[in-house]
């Protein structure tokens, strides 16, 4: 983990740090009382057993069991200290990166495929929990221990420790390399595995498609590529440890053969005494394990590294539409008059979509945008929600340019109702205080009863406490977009966009969505994605649009008469080629 992704992490969890050093403090007692242990094995032997005092090899081994049980106790205040420690700041950094996720412009989700989006909140934080709730404890134990092994090593026997540590520089060195290839194998294996969850969204929500075309076996394809990729990535960290580990093993077998010849002789000689070689042997084998350990719990370090890059990367995309510094709230009431001043807009900044419109729409008109698919009515209509700003030009509400105004007060003048109402997790109270927190029940009864819903809801079980299920699964269409509508009514806002709010309903329901939908507009000004015939013969203004360019405007009679473009469009239209 570089030092800047290490320091960015501390900030992030600012104020963890009393727990932190808790835990440090606890891992040190923990690892203090295990080294402590071969010495008490030292002591016992040479001056217990080997002279025959029962009454030493007593105090040996109650001072033994004394350190195991303190070792238990550190351990386990260690082990908890760290997963409180890291489970709050997960928590903290969950709810950070979904924070900044929902202040992120339309134009990143554009372009972001929502199965990585998913990648980085699941997978991602997941090998982040691996290593906070397992690796961060292990890795300071390691670390502690090695390097207490190797000081407890060098004064129980000098001679013998530089003997044995003379294998160290040879797993120096395989270690360096085995991180080396392992860290960019363990990059490869995050990134694949975003691919595997994006490609497996996509045919999961596509599958009625997929199913149309008869293509399950090409999509099943398409999903083996990508996922032998992923086996291609996981392939390669294994190669790595299948040479690393052994190695380390063989490494291990050596150094207890160097001790064992030269202590033993050593032993012989009376240059050294028996306890002082088990002690080494103890030694021996907790200074090659914890470097086992180590490789294991540098890899769970090098994947949560990859994991939080990833979701800092994410943190530093900046939001294309973002308050300005000294942006000021709306009025409590507005006329809701909307003008787009030579507005001219791209996705990508050299490919414009809209170009040069000047449009004044008054208050309370109900003004319909219509054209071809790709003419860009949709997206004129989210240049006046403001989900992105103009690349030339203003779009103003009541006289007031959108980017100078607060974000809250101008979603609170105006409301999007997309073709397809949206429903959240929850109870139908839920869904309609999201437009207005502060509502009483005394509100949401008079708006359910102003679009018609409220026999219905009355009706309900649990009436206003039902649950929706997700995404509204529990109502029909019709019974979504009516309860959206509510919603949006419950908002009052000055402005409307509306992305024509019937065109998916049967003719039964789309006359009760019809009739709540003038309760709505009346009195407001209305912006409308027309699809339909209908939807232009009810507005008081047609809005043509051709590449981007408003071609025609007027009402719908007076464009039938005088503009062959809209006339030629409503001719589909009543032929029933385009609904």
């Amino acid at each position: 983990m570089s030092d800047r992704l290490f320091r960015r992490a501390i900030r992030l969890g600012s104020g963890l740090g009393p727990a932190a050093v808790a835990a440090l403090a606890a891992t040190v007692v923990a690892t203090v009382a295990r080294l402590l242990g071969p010495m008490a094995v030292r002591f016992g032997i040479d001056q217990g057993i080997t002279v025959g005092d029962r009454g030493v090899i007593t105090v040996a081994a109650l001072l033994y069991g004394g350190l195991i049980v303190a070792q238990y106790f550190a351990q386990r205040t260690s082990q908890y200290a760290v997963a409180w420690l890291g489970q709050r700041f997960l928590t903290q950094l969950r709810s950070a990166v979904f924070a900044h996720l929902m202040r992120l412009d339309m134009a990143f989700y554009g372009r972001s495929k929502a199965g990585v989006l998913v990648s980085r909140m699941t997978n991602d934080i997941e090998s982040i929990q691996d290593f906070a709730e397992e690796g961060a404890v292990t890795l300071v134990t390691n670390l502690l221990t090695i390097a207490g092994v190797a000081a407890a090593m060098l004064l129980v026997d000098l001679t013998a420790a530089l003997q044995v540590m003379s294998l160290i520089a040879v797993l120096i060195v395989a270690s360096w390399l085995f991180q080396l290839f392992a860290g960019r194998a363990y990059r490869e294996v995050r990134e694949q595995i975003g691919r595997v969850l994006a490609t497996l969204q996509e045919g999961i929500t596509g599958v009625r498609v997929v199913q149309a075309f008869t293509r399950e076996r090409e999509q099943a394809g398409a999903f083996g590529s990508v996922s032998s990729d992923y086996l291609d990535a996981n392939m390669a960290t294994a190669r790595a440890v299948a040479w690393y580990f052994p190695s380390v093993e063989i490494l291990r077998i050596i150094g207890y053969g160097v001790l064992l010849f030269f202590g033993g002789r050593r032993v012989i000689s009376g240059d050294m005494t028996f306890g002082t070689v088990v002690s080494l042997l103890l030694y021996l084998d907790w200074f090659f394990a914890p470097i086992t350990n180590l490789s294991n719990t540098v890899n769970q370090m090098q994947s949560a590294s990859a994991g939080l890059q990833k979701l800092f990367r994410l943190m530093d995309t900046p939001p294309a539409v973002v308050d300005a510094f000294d942006a000021v709230d709306l009025p409590d009431r507005l006329g809701g008059r909307v003008v787009f001043d030579d507005v001219s807009f791209g996705y990508d900044p050299n490919l414009l979509v809209v170009q040069d419109v000047s449009l004044s729409i008054e208050p309370g008109e109900r003004v319909a945008i219509v054209g071809e698919t790709g003419a860009g009515k949709s997206t004129l209509a989210r240049l006046a929600l403001r989900f992105y700003d103009p690349t030339t030009g203003t779009v103003t509400l009541d006289g007031r340019d959108l980017k100078t105004v607060s974000g809250r007060s101008r979603s609170r003048h105006v409301s999007l109702i997309p073709q397809e109402g949206f429903l959240f997790n929850g109870t139908l109270r839920d869904n309609l205080h999201y437009a207005r927190p502060d509502a009483t029940d005394d509100d949401l009864w008079r708006v359910c009863a102003a679009v018609g819903i409220e026999p219905w809801v009355r009706a309900l079980p649990e009436r206003l406490d039902t649950l929706v299920r997700e995404r509204g699964s529990r109502f029909s269409a019709g019974e979504r977009q009516l309860v959206a509508l509510a919603r949006a009514m419950l908002a009052d806002p000055a402005v409307i966009v509306l992305d024509e709010a019937t065109a998916n309903l049967d003719p039964e329901t789309e006359a009760r969505v019809e009739e709540a939908l003038g309760t709505v507009l009346e009195g407001r000004t209305a912006i409308v994605i027309a699809h339909r015939l209908r939807s232009a013969e009810r507005a008081d203004r047609v809005v043509m649009m051709n590449a981007g360019r408003v071609i025609a405007l007027g009402s719908h009679h007076a464009l039938v008469a005088d503009s062959a473009e809209y006339a030629r469009l409503v001719s589909v239209w009543e032929r029933g080629i385009l609904r």
